[in-house]
Parts: structure tokens; sequence; C-alpha cells
């Protein structure tokens, strides 16, 4: 998987996603404020339980309240890309409660309104395994529509972050940051000797692409398309086994959200100012392969759906 920012400095951001993945299968989510949740978890954690305070709209493969990312009402963007470096491990069990990696992003964006307030969460809340039978880890690429945005990774046990100055080029994919930026330093457009790829296939590779193409991005270029062609440069194909699946534009300002999936090429629109967060209203999905020009689209949200 590969993620990105774009910030033109004139009040615009947009975050780039390649969903990278055997499987494409899933629901376009959305997700009710004022809603009071349990977590989901381990036999070893106290449960959480929190009211979420924001509605959002979410790309979910593994059930409703459990994404691989998305964006809620206040410009809050949070997305996952798998890290499978041994440096990666998720804090071992103390006081906090801890959540699964993917409610944990849900968490975020019913509670959070900016990356701060994400980074800061960590005095309460962790990250933590499924089970005791430790599993793949995952980062995050996490922005809000004040133009903030970090890199989140748990490193040998602990949250580390990289923002502002830290975070020299908005962009991760499945190395760890340190390892994606000393590696990009090696082509010419960053300094270094070699001529950079066209096209990559390895997460070093994407990630130095997409810094590249974030760099060059200029105000006279279409801030949504020049999104995509970002994403369709380090896009993977079927012969690496993990295909590109879905890709995904928010435009935060805008409150819009742009996709297309390897099985429908359409780009779709959705904008959260369609849809009513409040808890007394039905929550609604929309199978994430299918045609959508609007609200009318998305159907009442069901058990059997989900399974």
């Amino acid at each position: 998987c590969t993620t990105f920012t774009i910030n033109d400095k004139k009040g615009n951001i947009v975050f780039g996603r390649n969903f990278d993945f055997k499987n494409g299968c899933g629901h376009v989510s959305v997700n009710k404020k004022n809603l009071k949740k349990t977590a989901l978890i381990s036999a070893t954690e106290k449960p959480l339980v929190w009211v979420s305070q924001y509605g959002s709209v979410t790309f979910n493969q593994a059930g409703k309240e459990l994404p691989y990312g998305g964006m809620n009402e206040e410009g809050l963007v949070v997305e996952e890309m798998l890290l499978p470096s041994p440096k990666s491990d998720y804090p071992s069990p103390d006081e906090r409660f801890g959540l699964t990696s993917l409610q944990w992003i849900q968490y975020q964006l019913d509670t959070a309104e900016t990356v701060e307030d994400v980074i800061q969460s960590d005095a309460n809340v962790r990250v933590a395994y499924a089970s005791q039978r430790k599993k793949s880890t995952i980062h995050f690429l996490v922005s809000d529509r004040y133009g903030k945005t970090a890199v989140i990774e748990y490193i040998e046990g602990k949250m580390k972050t990289y923002q502002g100055n830290q975070l020299i080029y908005p962009v991760l994919a499945n190395n760890t940051y340190d390892d994606s930026l000393a590696n990009a330093n090696r082509y010419s457009v960053f300094g270094g000797k070699e001529e950079i790829p066209s096209h990559g296939e390895e997460p070093l590779e994407r990630f130095a692409i997409a810094a590249a193409m974030v760099h060059n991005y200029s105000l006279n270029d279409n801030r949504i398309d020049y999104a995509f062609s970002v994403l369709d440069s380090v896009a993977q194909s079927e012969q690496t086994g993990w295909p590109t699946q879905w890709s995904i534009v928010y435009d935060i300002n805008a409150l819009q959200i742009y996709y297309k999936t390897a099985n429908n090429s359409k780009i779709r629109k959705v904008a959260l100012s369609e849809f009513d967060f409040n808890g007394n209203s039905p929550s609604l999905f929309v199978d994430i392969d299918n045609d959508v020009d609007g609200r009318s689209d998305f159907e009442e949200y069901s058990t059997q759906a989900n399974r």
C-alpha cells in the first residue's frame, strides 16, 4: 500500500491511498455520532467504552467498526499500511486501554479532530494485538484540515511519530519511515546519484516515486487528478501477488472522497455533506464496487450485509 498528502499551502489538502491486497471486497460505511461503543478486545484487555463525537465515512473489509481507513466530518483522515519490519511491535499490556489496530482507526475517527488529538490519545489507548498470538503489524498516515500530517508507527513497543520538520516527505508505504527516507536519498531527485524508477513494485521504490511526485505538484495541476496520477504511478499489478484493489483520494477541506476499484475503474464521489451523522438516523453503506452518484445509492446497514 502507498499513502501521501499534498498541501498546496492555499488551504487545499488532498490525501491519496492505494490499497494493495489479494482481496478487493469491501463496503463504504457511514458511521454515526452520539453512539456508545464498547471495544472488541482479547480476553486479557479491559474494554474501553466511548461515545462517538464525530460521524465518518470509512472503507471496510473486515466488517463495520473495523475500517482500513476513512475521514470524519472534521476532516481528519486516518489510513493504515502493512509494516512487515522486525522493528515494528505493539506495546505490551499496561494500564492503558488496548484497541486492535482497525478499531483504533475507528476510535480516532470517532473522537479526534486533529492529528495532535490522535497522538495525544496514546496516553489513554494503545494499539494491541488481537490475540496473544502476535500477527502482522501496521503503521498509519494521519492528516487533518489544518494542514497537519503525521506518520505514526509502533517501534519496539512504543509510539513513534514524524511530523513537522521530521516529516520531510508526507508519504508512507510498507517500510519504516526511517528506512524509506534513507533509501529515497539515493535518487538524484533527492540529491543522490541514481535515477528514480518510472514505476516501482518494491515499497522503497513506491515511497520514492510518490515523494518525488508530491514534491513536483504545481498549483496549475488539478489536485484530484494529480493525486490519482500519483496513485497510478505506484499501482501494483496482479503479477505482484498484491494488486491494487482500491485507489482513494480525500479532498480534506471540501470533505469529499473520490475512489475507484480494481473491479470498477469509474471514479466515484462521496460528499460527507450529504449524510446525516446523528445517531437516530439509520446507518448506511454501499458495496465498494457499486456505482455511486450520491447518498441515494447507499442502503441501510444490516447484519446480513455486514457478514
